[in-house]
């Protein structure tokens, strides 16, 4: 029997946590065995030492650096494969929230909201309980911005197909895709320190008279080992003789001091986030992709030459080592070994090969990571379908259509169907009927189809249109505005909108012009839905003024449906179904009852 989403996502976060738990148990025993190795190690030198018995002096104190090193690193690659298993755990436990509509706990995408998008705002696209909380798995700063602007702009159709494409591929990948955004969140640095680590790569070389520097790295370097070694086995060479080349080393060190402090304050907080961008980026290389815009994506980041992956891999391993300034070990090193220079050559060179392209492979690696999440996405909602993008303009046609938002088995679906300019939707209702809710599942799924991602109905099929809303229009305090004169001006964004549109609008109104007396308020719903019945846009009104449904004896493309409540003894009845025509039932006097509200005969 196949499994359900739920169940697979439960089964690997045991699995995972399973083996988080025996590497952490693993972990703790080779610390134990680090900690007994070095005391070993010490004692016996020591004790050698003592002894006057020079080689196996030597061979102790080689055996015991060398042994130490393999040890640490066996060490760090347990700790490495221990985090990433409580980064999958904690993947699939998020999973399982999602599923459960479980929210708050998800970036929100606030930094993203524009109260003068032209539906963001209304649609819950950003914010609590919204669009980008449900879709987004990005865990760095560039995965996120693709997704948001994705959500914010309508895509061109073949760029629509081309997502669609590529999330398909991606979206029963699951191992693949989780593995890239667990490598994914071992970054720990904001959009301000990446920008700063592109400046860097895009500077000046640190080092001038590169050649000269590299020579003198090198001869310096050389003699300081060879007489220091000199000065431990030949009597004849005083110990002052290699002190004298230390010194010059010392003060070729000076001349590069500052250069090499510069470059480890830019980018000291970057060697973690590169390390996970060098393992997304293998993920990325290393797969074999079919859908033409993954390819694409690959192929960037492979290049002609070193590909991305192993560029990267070279910049955290010479940043690592600038970041190992803080340690005096280091510092003793340098003056022998000249280790600025060497690093500050080492960093010149990579920019010089590499600084035209760091920035198109974050690109590269932002777009895949969104399109992960939406494949993720889709994944997890494998009822939702796939729209078609239709090359006629002012057209949708859907079944059983529900809002992504509102958990299944509270969910009520649709069917719609609206094609040509001009088209004007009229929906009438009682309170709490389900006109607005309607108004942003239309939108909802708009916004998704037109991003490339799943929607949440049987069958989808839409034009390529810019969707506007006014819904959630408010007062301001810090402006002086008042909600009436804010929807005027939210409707004044439409009509400047449609004066030149780039793509055909469909608009979402909701409870239009609600801020003025009855009179005002009729005459000038009307008259505005007159004025978009002639522009290029249709769209929808949500209303309780039943005069307007009369406009279909003027507007051949007006068309009525309403959301209807029934009233059974003192409960009132919501079946959420949309329906053909004026509405004819109506709760407002019940409900105020229901609030303790005395209505009189």
């Amino acid at each position: 029997m196949k499994k359900s989403v739920e169940e697979i996502f439960q089964s690997r976060l045991s699995e995972f946590q399973q083996q988080a738990q025996i590497l952490q148990k693993k972990y703790n025993q080779v610390s134990i065995l680090r900690i007994v190795f070095f005391v070993v190690a010490i004692i016996s030198i020591v004790y050698l030492a003592n002894a006057r018995l020079t080689d196996l002096f030597i061979i102790a104190l080689v055996v015991s650096v060398v042994g130490f090193v393999l040890i640490i690193r066996w060490h760090q690659r347990i700790k490495q494969k221990y985090e990433h298993s409580e980064r999958l755990s904690t993947i699939n436990q998020e999973e399982l929230h999602r599923l459960n509509y479980q929210l708050h706990s998800f970036d929100s995408g606030e930094t993203y909201q524009d109260a003068r998008h032209p539906y963001s705002g209304d649609l819950d696209v950003f914010g609590e309980h919204s669009l980008f909380q449900l879709i987004n798995r990005s865990a760095t700063r560039k995965g996120k911005d693709f997704l948001a602007d994705w959500l914010r702009q309508p895509a061109a159709k073949p760029e629509i197909e081309a997502r669609q494409a590529a999330v398909a591929e991606l979206k029963d990948q699951l191992d693949w895709r989780q593995a890239q955004q667990a490598h994914g969140r071992q970054v720990d640095t904001t959009q301000e320190d990446i920008q700063q680590l592109l400046a860097w790569a895009s500077s000046p070389p640190a080092v001038s008279n590169q050649k000269v520097y590299q020579i003198v790295q090198y001869a310096f370097s050389a003699l300081a080992v060879l007489l220091i070694v000199a000065a431990f086995v030949l009597p004849t060479v005083q110990w002052y003789i290699p002190m004298i080349v230390i010194l010059v080393n010392m003060a070729i060190v000076g001349t590069t001091a500052k250069a090499a402090e510069k470059v480890h304050q830019q980018t000291n907080k970057s060697v973690t986030t590169l390390q996970a961008y060098r393992y997304m980026m293998e993920g990325v290389e290393q797969q074999s992709f079919q859908s033409e815009k993954l390819q694409s994506l690959q192929n960037e980041l492979k290049g002609d030459g070193k590909s991305a992956s192993a560029s990267i891999k070279e910049l955290s391993y010479i940043l690592s080592n600038f970041d190992a300034r803080g340690n005096m070990m280091y510092h003793i090193l340098n003056v022998i070994f000249l280790l600025d220079v060497h690093w500050l050559l080492r960093a010149d060179r990579w920019k010089a090969q590499t600084k035209d392209h760091v920035e198109a492979w974050l690109n590269s690696m932002g777009e895949v990571e969104a399109l992960d999440s939406i494949a993720s996405f889709a994944y997890a909602q494998p009822d939702f379908t796939f729209p078609a993008i239709s090359g006629e303009r002012h057209y949708i046609r859907t079944e059983a259509m529900g809002h992504c938002l509102i958990p299944p088995q509270q969910r009520v679906s649709n069917d719609f169907a609206m094609q040509g300019r001009g088209t004007i939707n009229i929906i009438t209702g009682s309170n709490m009927s389900g006109k607005s809710t309607f108004l942003r599942t239309v939108g909802t799924n708009m916004v998704l189809a037109l991003t490339g991602a799943p929607v949440c109905a049987q069958q989808f099929e839409v034009a390529v249109m810019q969707v506007f809303s006014s819904m959630r229009t408010q007062d301001s305090l810090e402006e002086n505005v008042s909600s009436f004169y804010a929807e005027l001006q939210r409707l004044r964004q439409l009509l400047t909108m449609l004066e030149a549109p780039q793509l055909p609008v469909l608009f979402m109104l909701d409870e239009i012009l609600k801020g003025t007396n009855s009179h005002d308020r009729h005459h000038g719903a009307a008259s505005l839905i007159k004025q978009l019945g002639k522009l290029v846009s249709s769209g929808f009104v949500s209303t309780h003024d039943l005069e307007l449904g009369k406009l279909a004896d003027e507007l051949p493309n007006l068309r009525n449906y309403n959301f209807t409540s029934t009233i059974a003894g003192d409960e009132i009845i919501f079946d959420y179904k949309l329906h053909d025509g004026v509405c004819q039932s109506f709760n407002a006097s019940k409900l105020m009852e229901k609030m303790g509200i005395a209505i009189g005969n």
